[in-house]
């Protein structure tokens, strides 16, 4: 159950504050936790504990981490976090002037016990950090309004060449930054682009790109290999969250949008203008008004102040959310589907994700709803993590090599955006408080050992092993593996990959290796026609997806030897999984056919009782419409 009990003396300041002349100089609640008294703090469903695995001084700030093959924990610190000059902090105006302090900090398992032991600066005078990509002997970082590539050839734990490869993301909103890079199924990297938009130039754009590029609200992704990287924009334009399941769908999130599915991609939505969907996303559980949350932490005192103050405004167009001090999701960040094997198997299809204003961790059962999902919350009247200390701000997750998710804990007293707070509390408040503190935490079942899972993969395995890693159970083996692989790009490993993807009984492994297969093209048509028929739903759409981008490329030597618009046709009236009837659309709209031939495929997908296929359908029925029309005027 909630229980909110804010003492007497942060009543007296919030009230000192309203009708006081001589009111305090802060409003602030109770000071910081040290780690020990911190763990006590937490209370947690059943079944899971939580175990500090770093703390201050070996990290300060963590927002975003990703682990590279040996076990090491590369994490983003957002140390200019709200800001490095308040006086500059105007609402909406550019943040150009504010000093570049975050850092990338290294974390180092010195006895392979899952805690570290040591940390080593990587990279400093970043400019507002948040999202990061192992590759190779380096890492891309997403430090608005830059686009890094850091490279550490001497493995000596400090980044010795740093280049710029985009510039122009717009330094706006702090909240609303570029983030969360992460590795998808086609092997770019891909980001949450944010809100604030931008203009983009560098050596990441492809040639021939406008320059600069309108970025607008839209997410992101590039290729490693590069220059150029082939920057493209996508559907999206999440604010603080990016993540994929195991079939590579793709979820985002907003501060009062949870869970959002990514449905319509952006290059399928441009092929007809005529049509235009209400949007690309999908909101796959209820958003801010619609979901309570259960906090424990008392609220803050200028919390309770402001929500006062909203409400005595009358405005019936104010959010719930904002006019209760407690009781509603305002700030969901983070969002992951978890795809580890150290929790219990059932597990597999949930989402996590932060309030990190309630100082708590939500979660959400995610259910296949056709080509999308909806998702519902699983813990009732109460949530998965929540803690009594109001500076407990869980903002990201990162799955680790033993299976586990490790949750990072910024550790602030205040971390609303500067400009959310009236200027006559904000005056009150040290937005900068626990600045130098920060956490992270292992999130395990109880009673899991996890001492002997591997905590690394070693890049000088053979192809075969590496291949073989396609089919781990844990997400982060087959991630990291596929990342070893893609390195690699020789002849003998294509060979390899392919021999596996037709060996192997692992569907998630069969989707690896055929995207990696067509990262280094060679997936031929005989290949492809296989994987079209493919007992898997999740290896039949990355099939349609790849013949989908080689109709639109008019290769006739990748897409030579098989008659597609009949192929297409027979598939869209036989293929009962949704997600893939949408690939068969966008397939169908991406090749060079007549319209005859696209209308008749096309034809089944407009009758769907789907909202998605049928969406997909009319972004590809570019030059039919006659041929419809004439259909339509037959039949009646």
């Amino acid at each position: 159950m909630m229980t909110i009990q804010p003492t007497l003396q942060l009543l007296l300041q919030a009230i000192l504050i309203l009708t006081a002349q001589d009111a305090p100089t802060t409003i602030s609640g109770p000071g910081p936790l040290e780690p020990p008294a911190a763990l006590q703090s937490f209370q947690l469903q059943q079944g899971f504990t939580l175990e500090l695995v770093a703390a201050e001084p070996l990290t300060t700030d963590p927002v975003a981490a990703a682990f590279d093959e040996d076990g090491r924990l590369f994490v983003v610190e957002m140390n200019d976090y709200p800001y490095t000059d308040k006086s500059t902090d105007l609402p909406n105006q550019e943040r150009t002037t504010d000093l570049p302090i975050g850092k990338i900090r290294l974390l180092i398992d010195d006895n392979d016990d899952g805690l570290f032991d040591r940390s080593t600066i990587f990279a400093r005078d970043l400019s507002w950090p948040t999202g990061i990509a192992v590759w190779q002997d380096g890492i891309f970082v997403a430090a608005t309004p830059d686009l890094w590539w850091l490279q550490d050839a001497d493995r000596d734990g400090v980044a010795e060449k740093r280049e710029r490869i985009l510039t122009g993301f717009r330094k706006l909103n702090v909240q609303a930054v570029a983030n969360n890079l992460l590795w998808t199924f086609d092997h770019r990297i891909c980001g949450a682009g944010g809100t604030n938009g931008g203009l983009l130039a560098g050596a990441a754009l492809p040639k021939g790109s406008p320059t600069p590029l309108t970025m607008s609200r839209h997410d992101f992704s590039f290729t490693p290999t590069g220059p150029p990287h082939d920057f493209r924009l996508l559907s999206g334009g999440a604010r603080f969250g990016n993540t994929i399941d195991d079939f590579g769908n793709r979820f985002i999130c907003n501060i009062r949008n949870p869970v959002q599915h990514v449905v319509l991609p952006l290059a399928a939505l441009s092929r007809n203008p005529s049509f235009t969907p209400t949007s690309p996303l999908h909101d796959v559980a209820a958003s801010g008004d619609q979901l309570p949350v259960y906090r424990t932490s008392p609220p803050e005192p200028w919390r309770i102040i402001n929500a006062a103050r909203l409400t005595g405004q009358g405005d019936p167009r104010m959010p719930r959310s904002e006019k209760n001090a407690v009781g509603f999701l305002t700030s969901a960040c983070g969002v992951t589907v978890y795809r580890g094997d150290a929790w219990p198997a059932t597990f597999r299809s949930q989402v996590l994700l932060s309030d990190v204003a309630a100082n708590l961790v939500h979660r959400q059962q995610l259910t296949p709803a056709g080509s999308t999902f909806s998702s519902q919350r699983i813990d009732q009247n109460c949530e998965f993590i929540t803690s009594t200390d109001n500076w407990f701000r869980p903002v990201n997750f990162v799955h680790a090599p033993d299976g586990t998710l490790y949750l990072l804990d910024m550790y602030r007293e205040t971390i609303e955006h500067p400009w959310s707070i009236p200027p006559n509390l904000k005056r009150h408040l040290d937005l900068d408080s626990g600045r130098e503190r920060g956490r992270l935490w292992r999130l395990a079942p109880d009673k899991t050992n996890t001492a002997e899972a591997a905590r690394r993969i070693d890049r000088q395995s053979s192809t075969a092993a590496l291949a073989a890693g396609l089919a781990h159970p844990n997400g982060w083996h087959r991630d990291t593996a596929s990342r070893l692989l893609r390195e690699r790009a020789t002849p003998e490993a294509a060979a390899e990959v392919a021999n596996f993807l037709r060996k192997t009984s692992s569907a998630p492994g069969r989707r690896h290796a055929l995207t990696l297969l067509d990262v280094w093209h060679a997936v031929d048509v005989a290949l492809l026609r296989q994987v079209l028929q493919d007992a898997d739903a999740g290896v039949r759409q990355i099939g349609f997806r790849l013949l989908a981008r080689r109709l639109a490329d008019a290769d006739a030597a990748a897409t030579a030897g098989a008659d597609w618009p009949a192929m297409l046709i027979s598939a869209a009236q036989r293929e009962t999984d949704e997600e893939v009837l949408v690939e068969i659309a966008f397939a169908l709209g991406a090749g060079r056919f007549s319209p005859q031939q696209r209308a008749a495929g096309l034809a089944p997908l407009l009758e769907s009782p789907k909202e998605c296929v049928r969406a997909a359908a009319l972004r590809a029925s570019r030059d039919t419409e006659f041929h419809f029309w004439k259909s339509h005027v037959a039949a009646t």
